[in-house]
């Protein structure tokens, strides 16, 4: 491909995905589908049986080559002048007078490059810096020093797939790359989208090792610019493949303080259009349009892809680990400072008070310094919701399908698991779980849930099909009433059960379970919000006699250097080595085995025959496009 033609097309792509004119998917996947009936709490609506296969068509009759003409005499060619952009430009666009939040002019994924944390330059050593951050000399929040001591992140090689087959015992001789691709997939987590000039947050907290997750953040006022630039991310990758996505997951805690503005930035980052990330008053802290984080622009929203949610502890909890009362809600929505530990019973200890310190971010100035009295212009779109009104709003939600898969009278239980058919007529069923508490941060299932799991199984297991299944937390501090033991039994105890799909944790995770011979992969992803900040493709391809191969691959956000996102990835990467982190380049490292995947198993005759008995698309996205990407940084 000459750089000419690659430059065409990319403006080609740019224009499809300024005006939403993305190819779309055929009627079978992107239909709307009729909510189940809604069924009693214990029990939801059981999805509809796959409808019958396809027929394949009938091969087309080849074009008649047409007759050679007159040799024409050679002339010599002329080289026109090579203007294609740098791969790494921005490409910059408006719609409606707002600013598009810009993406890099080629696309790539961790395949092609990598991030990683940086700290220390040639003067300062990475041990100085770190000896002045123990020492308070050197606090999170002073973001202008950190090019000084060399904190942020940079570019590192690509990450090739590395392949797991723990679940193979012996490779048999039918193992024979037919390479069916059964479904393909995007999965977000943990955008925790910030309203950091809350009365209620914890922005005082800047202070090492006390920067935890619910704490000071510098990239809190760019949480909407970074979901909306990784959706741009997902959303080219899609219209660059063969088909479209099949769907997209969103592994829980979208917001991050269970406020109404931030559930709601993020319904209309899936929806597209005007976004306005600014709260209380109209901050414009740098004059003019589209020059700071306060600033309104424009998103594209997901489209077509249809996309089920998982409710996670940041939608329901008060900073996502205290269950909220009508005192925090009443304080959420004033002006007021709010002191949490007159709210919160386990953190009135007075040896954490210094560490952990209530305030805000004055986005009024350009640096949104952090505000730890006073008053903050009040706002009542702040108000906290409660767990049925956040899974109410993902109900309502615009886009495909109606009703996102949630059942409305589990909903009004205060339960937000449910079952559907992510691909319509086919066999593969997923399997949403709400995993919360409601009381503390950790994963919890109550008995009744699970016993609906296992009827849910129970049914699968009856007609053959392939099961995903998706929480917000992984299974790894599951403990009353459900064990994880108990849980981790149920879902190998059936082989059509392939992958635990979760978040929670704000890191990449991977652990294969086995029972009685059998297992499956549980699959941990990192958030969006905290550093590295990706997102992660799945392709599930069936190679033939019953060997499942599933392409795991990260995406970082193709932000170009010096846009908003860019600077949010920078200081998220900062922000690592002011945690409780000793050392966040080796936890990068030894996380790279949990990142790029090609995971195998293998599912019985009777599974593999029914899948056999469907139509699937022969093009493995992954080999021929993903694999396939150049990206060259400089």
């Amino acid at each position: 491909m000459t750089r000419n033609l690659k430059y065409t097309m990319h403006l080609m792509l740019a224009c499809a995905l300024l005006m939403g004119c993305q190819e779309s998917s055929s009627d079978a996947t992107h239909q709307s589908t009729t909510p189940s009936t809604p069924g009693t709490p214990s029990t939801p609506g059981t999805p509809s049986t796959p409808g019958t296969p396809s027929t394949p068509g009938t091969p087309s009759t080849p074009e008649t080559p047409e007759t050679p003409g007159k040799p024409t005499t050679p002339t010599t060619p002329v080289t026109p002048p090579d203007n294609t952009p740098p791969d790494s430009s921005a490409i910059e666009r408006t719609m409606d007078g707002l600013m598009v939040l810009p993406i890099t002019y080629a696309p790539y994924t961790t395949l092609q490059i990598a991030h990683r944390p940086k700290i220390g330059t040639a003067i300062y050593s990475a041990e100085n810096v770190k000896t002045l951050i123990n020492a308070g000399e050197l606090r999170v929040y002073e973001i202008d020093r950190y090019e000084q001591y060399g904190l942020g992140q940079e570019d590192t090689d690509g990450e090739p797939w590395i392949l797991r087959e723990d679940l193979l015992n012996a490779r048999d001789d039918d193992f024979t790359h037919q390479g069916k691709s059964l479904a393909w997939f995007w999965q977000i987590s943990d955008p925790q989208i910030i309203d950091e000039e809350s009365p209620c947050r914890m922005e005082g907290v800047t202070i090492a090792p006390y920067v935890v997750a619910s704490a000071y953040r510098a990239q809190g006022k760019y949480s909407t610019h970074m979901f909306d630039v990784h959706l741009q991310t997902a959303m080219r990758i899609s219209s660059m493949a063969s088909r479209p996505f099949d769907f997209a997951l969103v592994t829980g805690d979208i917001a991050d303080n269970a406020q109404e503005n931030e559930n709601g930035w993020f319904l209309s980052l899936m929806g597209g259009g005007e976004l306005n990330p600014d709260t209380g008053e109209d901050d414009d802290p740098i004059e003019g349009p589209n020059n700071d984080a306060s600033d309104p622009y424009y998103t594209q929203g997901i489209g077509n892809i249809p996309w089920y949610p998982a409710i996670g502890n940041h939608d329901l909890l008060y900073m996502g680990f205290s269950p909220v009362n009508d005192k925090i809600r009443e304080a959420c929505v004033g002006d007021k400072l709010v002191d949490l530990f007159s709210f919160v019973d386990f953190l009135g200890s007075h040896d954490i008070r210094e560490g952990y310190r209530v305030g805000f971010q004055d986005a009024s100035q350009p640096d949104s310094p952090v505000v730890t009295s006073g008053t903050t212009p009040a706002d009542p779109h702040r108000r906290q919701l409660t767990k049925v009104e956040a899974l109410t709003n993902f109900y309502n939600a615009p886009g495909l399908p109606v009703g996102h898969g949630l059942d409305p009278a589990t909903i009004q239980t205060g339960w937000g698991y449910y079952s559907t058919y992510p691909i319509p007529g086919k066999p593969i069923r997923l399997i949403t779980l709400d995993t919360n508490s409601g009381t503390f941060s950790e994963a919890n299932m109550s008995v009744e849930q699970f016993n609906w799991l296992r009827d849910e199984i129970n049914d699968a297991r009856s007609k053959n099909e392939l099961v995903l299944v998706q929480s917000h937390h992984g299974t790894a501090k599951l403990d009353s009433p459900i064990s994880q033991s108990t849980f981790q039994q149920l879902l190998a105890s059936y082989p059509g059960v392939i992958l635990h799909i979760t978040g929670h944790g704000h890191y990449n995770d991977s652990h294969v379970y086995a029972s009685n011979g059998r297992g499956y992969w549980e699959v941990m992803l990192a958030s969006v919000v905290d550093y590295p900040s990706q997102t992660r493709l799945f392709e599930i391809v069936h190679e033939g006699g019953g060997y499942i191969t599933i392409y795991i691959t990260n995406l970082d956000p193709n932000a170009p250097k010096d846009s908003f996102v860019d600077e949010a990835l920078n200081m998220s990467a900062a922000r690592t080595f002011f945690g409780m982190d000793s050392d966040p380049i080796k936890t990068w490292t030894d996380e790279k085995e949990h990142r790029n995947l090609i995971l195998r198993t293998k599912v019985p005759a009777e599974i593999y025959e029914n899948l056999d008995r469907y139509t699937w698309s022969d093009t493995i996205e992954s080999e021929t496009l993903l694999k396939n990407l150049k990206y060259n940084p400089n």
